[in-house]
């Protein structure tokens, strides 16, 4: 079973609903998400989706396509964003789903992106 699937079964166990927040990877910069996911997860948040910044995000909202811009400006990719969560999996398993347009899976190669998908058991979902 997925850490998120673990983590509702929990919560439906103790009668409880899922606390699910959103974070644009890089804004302001990937240091700064690193810490926020870490501090999140003392914090008792239950899952957390990472949105990977796209150049064109029309299916977003303002504040969102906002963010992205910012990360995107800051010298975000997705390369940096899974090597950032690698070392946040080192010390957290808070479940983690990665909120993407395909355009970036794709630049970066399907195989080579569910590789590394399926070795760190991550989530993704996309526009």
């Amino acid at each position: 079973m997925s850490r998120i699937g673990k983590k509702f079964t929990e919560l439906k166990a103790k009668g409880e609903k899922a606390l699910i927040l959103y974070v644009t990877a890089g804004d302001p910069d990937l240091e700064t998400t690193e810490k926020l996911i870490l501090a999140l997860d003392r914090a008792g948040v239950d899952i957390l989706e990472i949105g990977v910044p796209f150049s064109d995000p029309t299916a977003d909202g303002p504040v969102i396509q906002e963010a992205a811009q910012r990360a995107l400006r800051r010298g975000t990719t997705l390369t940096a964003i899974l090597k950032m969560i690698a070392r946040v999996r080192k010390v957290t398993a808070i479940p983690i789903v990665l909120f993407t347009y395909y355009n970036p899976i794709f630049a970066y190669g399907n195989d080579r992106f569910a590789g590394q998908a399926k070795r760190r058991a991550w989530t993704v979902s996309w526009w």
